[in-house]
């Protein structure tokens, strides 16, 4: 079935990466007992480095199942309970006075009071802080991170809110109770254990792109606080090796964790929303389709780390398939990238649907030329697209630090057959620069999104909004408390 299956991704994968305006694109599918691979296009344009299934990259929300397995193994050795009140296991007043109580499940299964949010980015020269200070620190301060701290931190515990800062916390109970750094117990407990020799929480990974149509700018060296939630960085070829052991352990044996521990982790705890086009659940640090899909049921999770990668990771148990995928490109244009539309989550899609109902026989006009274009850099949209970075790194992410603007131009190129003359380094380093002025005010960035005038907007339908707007989400990140 593999053999299938890899000759039809291996056909399409170059096809999709042109398509989708990706410069690289990762995928491994697995059984219990086998794991293969196919990649394409580059994991850096500039340099020519070529992508393969062992380039390691950042996962983002792929860390959350590896703190929801650390996590289920201090279960199993007595140390805590799904229904363990959190802040009995946490140091005295981490979440500071008359927290709100919450169970270390609620936390896994994103119920645990905490405004939905992206992931808290500070420039890599930043000193790494200790998880467990990292979380008292934001108590303390009682705001979400997202444009300066709009939002209150805290909310209401019991209704989905996904929240990677709340998995973050998880992490600092894993930390807590298992007595050590929670990096150093997750390298021996899961990637050691898993044989996960790319994954780690200190390298920074491959070039990830700010996408503009095919025009494709190298996203700024970010790195995040939370790292429990999301600050892994990991292969696709390593992180199907952490889901074929899922798949033995789905079939009785054990392996990181027991089968009545995975079991609880895919139980659906919550519902929430559906970007896959099926009703959704939420279980414990993953993410569930319907159990009523019977045996095209699957669990997973959709990661992503701004600015530059998208990943999808799903596990078929009833088929005893699993397939992860990475993509190096963040469709600017669109804040978010669904799986319908992405390189990673179609490849994946494609590989368990092929599992099932056979590989296509013939592709074609499958040759791999890119037959994806936008339009081509000016001096007006390069100065775009230096705001709309700005915007999304110092704003959104409120991240105060100066980005290395001459690494990010110099390594800027053309997926397409467009003409690169006219982009303009110096313009979109002065676009940058405004937005970093008037950041993280949400007001006054959206103030300076609509003086851009309709060209802009005009522009961004090009490059493949979906609204004749320039994509700033500051109304889900910084409006009215939900």
């Amino acid at each position: 079935m593999l053999d299938d299956v890899m000759t039809a991704l291996d056909t399409v994968l170059p096809r999709l990466a042109a398509v989708t305006g990706t410069p690289g694109v990762a995928v491994a599918v697995a059984t219990s007992d086998e794991l293969r691979t196919a990649a394409t296009g580059f994991a850096d344009l500039a340099a020519g480095t070529p992508m393969t299934a062992e380039t390691p990259a950042p996962a983002g929300s792929l860390t959350k199942p590896v703190t929801g397995l650390a996590f289920m193994q201090l279960v199993e050795a007595g140390l805590v309970g799904l229904d363990t009140p959190v802040d009995e296991v946490l140091p005295a007043g981490l979440r500071g006075p008359d927290p709100a109580p919450v169970t270390t499940a609620m936390l896994a299964a994103h119920q645990g009071g905490y405004y939905s949010d992206i992931v808290t980015a500070t420039a890599p020269t930043a000193p790494a802080e200790p998880i467990l200070d990292y979380v008292r620190r934001r108590h303390e301060i009682g705001r979400a991170v997202e444009y300066g701290g709009r939002l209150p931190l805290v909310t209401a515990p019991g209704p989905y809110s996904y929240s990677s800062f709340g998995v973050g916390v998880l992490g600092g109970v894993v930390e807590h109770l298992a007595g050590e750094p929670y990096g150093a117990r997750v390298d021996r407990e899961v990637f050691a254990a898993t044989g996960m020799t790319a994954s780690s929480f200190d390298a920074a990974g491959s070039t990830g792109y700010l996408a503009f149509g095919d025009w494709c700018v190298p996203s700024p060296p970010l790195r995040t606080a939370a790292y429990p939630g999301v600050g892994m960085s990991t292969s696709a070829a390593d992180f199907a090796r952490l889901l074929q052991s899922l798949l033995r352990t789905a079939r009785g044996d054990r392996g990181l964790v027991g089968p009545e521990s995975l079991a609880a982790m895919v139980t659906p705890r919550a519902a929430r929303p559906s970007p896959h086009g099926v009703r959704s659940f939420s279980g414990l640090t993953l993410e569930l389709a319907d159990p009523e899909l019977g045996e095209d049921w699957w669990w997973g999770h959709t990661a992503a780390f701004p600015w530059g990668f998208w990943w999808e990771a799903r596990v078929w148990p009833h088929r005893d398939l699993a397939a992860v995928a990475v993509g190096n490109r963040w469709d600017m244009a669109r804040f978010h990238n669904p799986a319908t539309r992405s390189a990673p989550g179609l490849a994946v899609e494609w590989a368990g649907r092929w599992a099932v109902a056979g590989a296509p026989g013939k592709l074609p006009d499958m040759d791999g030329r890119p037959r994806w274009t936008g339009p081509r850099p000016t001096p007006e949209s390069s100065h775009w697209m230096g705001v709309l970075t700005g915007e999304r790194t110092h704003g959104l992410l409120a991240v105060a630090e100066p980005l290395p603007v001459p690494a990010l131009t110099a390594g800027a190129r053309s997926l397409g057959d467009g003409d690169p003359g006219g982009w303009d380094p110096e313009a979109f380093a002065r676009g940058v620069e405004q937005a970093r002025a008037v950041a993280p005010d949400p007001d006054a960035l959206g103030v300076l999104g609509r003086e851009l005038g309709p060209a802009a907007a005009l522009w961004m339908l090009e490059c493949g909004a979906s609204s004749a707007d320039l994509t700033m989400p500051v109304g889900f990140y910084a409006g009215a408390p939900r």
